[in-house]
């Protein structure tokens, strides 16, 4: 009787032990179908190129500034953060490495704009803004320009003559 008994419990042990081999069997079945739905889909995103900078004015990082990036045709804007950093993406297919980037920064009337090349999946540009005033000269320029081309031409004219007597 004893010997029946044990055969019993290991007949059950075996039952036990085929149910969890199914278990851990259907569990890793998951795990591996989880893991390749999900290598699906990062390989899914299609890849970007990235220009990021940060934007400074007297060396100070400028918030709140507008960024516009144009790169191989295609205009992207952004705003600086608290940092005076800035991010845009592209797909890199409109942005390829090798093309020629340009970004221009303005706020408050001041302005800054850095050209460069994209080399990589992120390209850093810093930028500094400046406010530089263009003074216009109006009629008192253009009335000394005037008076000092006349004097040229008279100047000239009197040397010709002089050297041909």
């Amino acid at each position: 009787m004893l010997t029946l008994h044990f055969y019993s419990v290991t007949i059950m042990s075996l039952n036990k032990v085929t149910g969890m081999k199914k278990l851990l069997t259907g569990l890793l079945v998951a795990l591996f179908a989880s893991a390749s739905i999900t290598t699906a889909t990062a390989h899914a995103a299609p890849p970007q190129t990235s220009i990021t900078g940060v934007v400074t004015e007297n060396q100070m990082s400028v918030a709140g500034a507008s960024v516009t990036v144009v790169c191989n045709g295609h205009t992207e804007t952004d705003t600086t953060n608290a940092q005076g950093a800035y991010l845009v993406n592209y797909l890199s297919a409109d942005c390829p490495f090798g093309v020629t980037v340009k970004v221009t920064a303005t706020k408050d009337g001041k302005s800054g704009v850095k050209s460069g090349t994209v080399r990589g999946i992120t390209t850093k540009l810093n930028l500094a803004i400046v406010d530089v005033e263009i003074p216009e000269y109006g009629i008192i320029g253009a009335l000394a320009a005037g008076g000092t081309g006349v004097g040229m031409v008279y100047y000239i004219r009197r040397r010709q003559q002089q050297t041909q007597l």
